[in-house]
């Protein structure tokens, strides 16, 4: 682990910082198709009831100051998908660039899916956002599809890339994804 921060699990008491984490992105065309940022409660509950079926990490500075989170959701609604989460990955516009929090952070979350037994991470980014696709493409994620011109935000259409990255073992019978915390 990096002296300059530290990864854990997310808390209750995060959400407020998370909240502020992502608000810094919502009215910034290549980050996100968000155009008003939930309210602390529910990001909350997020990591309250989301944080028991996926890992929902955060990256904090010596100091405890949040820095960035990493969390899942699920892919689709249907069962056949459960195997299968979709990433969100945000760093304060003020965190430390260049030290690797991104790719640690991801690399936890990753790492927690398959002990958990997931098979496919995915990541759904704004066309544009070039700094997430490098990241992306980093950790070994593939362009498996690209949505052109399916969000309209502050009068322009954008596009999403969607990667994923296989994270199963083929050689292992697949099992079911257990969940995070009781």
């Amino acid at each position: 682990m990096n002296a300059d921060y530290t990864i854990r699990l997310a808390e209750e008491s995060d959400a407020q910082a998370i909240h502020d984490i992502y608000g810094e992105y919502v009215d910034r065309l290549d980050v996100t198709f968000t155009v008003i940022n939930p309210s602390v409660e529910e990001y909350r509950q997020s990591i309250v009831n989301g944080g028991k079926i996926y890992p929902f990490y955060v990256a904090q500075d010596s100091a405890g100051k949040v820095l960035a989170y990493c969390c899942g959701h699920k892919l689709r609604p249907h069962d056949a998908y459960r195997w299968n989460v979709e990433s969100t990955i945000v760093l304060s516009e003020s965190a430390p660039k260049r030290k690797g929090i991104a790719t640690a952070l991801y690399t936890k979350f990753i790492d927690t899916l398959k002990e958990l037994n997931y098979q496919y991470v995915y990541g759904v980014i704004v066309d544009n956002n070039t700094a997430s696709i490098a990241l992306h493409n980093s950790l070994g994620f593939k362009e498996v599809g690209h949505f052109y011109n399916v969000g309209y935000k502050q009068g322009k259409w954008l596009g999403i890339v969607w990667m994923c990255k296989y994270i199963g073992d083929s050689d292992k019978v697949v099992e079911e994804p257990l969940p995070l915390r009781d």
